[in-house]
């Protein structure tokens, strides 16, 4: 039996540094997962746009049925759609999941490579100075940024979504 050559392993911290020890390499392997991490970003929402999509098609056409007078092919219908929103939930659920691995992956790649050439940057976080009165507080909560994860906001919709399908 032949070995795979693409495969991977988890490696040590230790394995990590010796595999990339040039800084011409780390540099060269940083921007490649600078780009990687961008592009699995920009995949991760064209994806999640895609299953709206569909999830939206079959949420329509249940509803759309609803109207028809004939009580068995209205039944069959509901629970064709029903399944098929189940299953394009299910599974921008589990793509959702993976696009957020693989995007982590590259993250933790920045973090490894990047500290030589562009800091701690991706370790750090600035924040706004803290409202000076209540009013700006009680503004700055309704109107200001929030410390979310947005991809974990759309894993928890996309957990609804399909519990309530």
């Amino acid at each position: 039996m032949t070995e795979n050559k693409t495969s991977t392993k988890k490696i040590s911290p230790e394995e990590y540094e010796e595999l990339f020890k040039s800084n011409k390499l780390r540099e060269r392997a940083l921007e490649q997962a600078l780009d990687t991490r961008k592009f699995e970003i920009e995949l991760y929402w064209k994806r999640a746009s895609y299953f709206w999509t569909f999830i939206a098609v079959s949420l329509s056409g249940y509803f759309a049925i609803q109207t028809l007078g004939n009580v068995v092919i209205r039944t069959d219908l509901a629970v064709m759609l029903s399944c098929l929103g189940f299953v394009f939930s299910l599974a921008w659920f589990l793509v959702n999941k993976g696009g957020k691995y693989w995007q982590e992956n590259w993250e933790k790649h920045v973090d490894n490579l990047g500290e030589d050439f562009i800091g701690p940057l991706y370790k750090v976080i600035l924040e706004r100075n803290k409202p000076a009165s209540l009013k700006e507080g009680v503004r700055d909560f309704i109107t200001g940024p929030g410390n979310y994860s947005v991809s974990k906001i759309n894993l928890l919709s996309k957990r609804l979504v399909t519990t309530a399908l």
